[in-house]
């Protein structure tokens, strides 16, 4: 299903809709201040929908997909928008660099798995991929192996925004990174409701033209849709860390 955003173009599956809302309108990482001279990390990116959205703001995006399909669709828009800033990685962010992991293929949920007969996929870092100023990563779970006190990469960033997910990575991370310089906030339903309007109002086009194909907003408003991935009873957050001085 082919979805617009002013001059931004994008393919989503049919049963991912929400993916579109939750960038484009709700705007999740909107406070996130890109400048044109910003290498920005995509950790997380799926299908492209934050990559597409911000490489024209930035000076390079390094978007980097570990599931084999969202990869393909993550290449597909980015072509389908003729980015030529934009690096694609298809890794899974780890730890260590070059190990063998296995992913649970949960859709925009996906994670690392221990069990068997999931998809076999090699690990990057952080520091092997280079050095961002600003950094965006919804990685499911796996942010509490990559955020952690001594990490280099974070010498490096200005601003970022990542999904926590866990009652341990909600609690831990916030800590962690006040401890390395960043001031703190956590995006509020009143901060998503704020988005939401000044999306709309921005680009009433591309928020109708979604409305008829998916109905998606009105369905939320009378309770009807639910977000796949947040019907795991997880904790889920997301948060903005920001320093003053980088």
């Amino acid at each position: 299903m082919l979805f617009n955003y002013g001059r931004i173009r994008i393919e989503i599956p049919d049963s991912y809709s929400f993916v579109y809302y939750a960038t484009f309108i709700a705007g999740e990482y909107d406070y996130l201040n890109v400048n044109k001279n910003d290498v920005v990390l995509d950790a997380g990116a799926f299908i492209g929908d934050f990559t597409v959205k911000i490489a024209r703001k930035a000076k390079e995006v390094v978007a980097v997909e570990p599931l084999p399909w969202a990869f393909e669709l993550l290449k597909e828009n980015v072509e389908l928008n003729n980015l030529k800033n934009v690096i694609l990685v298809n890794k899974a962010l780890y730890n260590v660099d070059n190990k063998k992991v296995k992913i649970k293929d949960s859709g925009v949920g996906s994670s690392i798995s221990y069990k068997e007969g999931e998809i076999e996929v090699n690990t990057t870092t952080i520091d092997s991929l280079g050095k961002f100023n600003v950094v965006k990563m919804d990685i499911e779970g796996a942010e509490g192996e990559l955020i952690k006190e001594d990490e280099k990469w974070l010498d490096h960033v200005r601003t970022m925004a990542v999904e926590l997910h866990g009652e341990r990575n909600v609690s831990a991370i916030p800590k962690i990174l006040r401890a390395r310089g960043f001031i703190i906030r956590e995006m509020t339903r009143n901060d998503l409701i704020r988005n939401t309007i000044r999306n709309v109002i921005s680009h009433p086009l591309g928020f109708i033209r979604a409305e008829i194909k998916t109905k998606t907003l009105l369905k939320a408003l009378r309770r009807e849709y639910k977000v796949p991935a947040l019907e795991q009873g997880e904790v889920i957050r997301i948060v903005y860390g920001k320093k003053l001085k980088n």
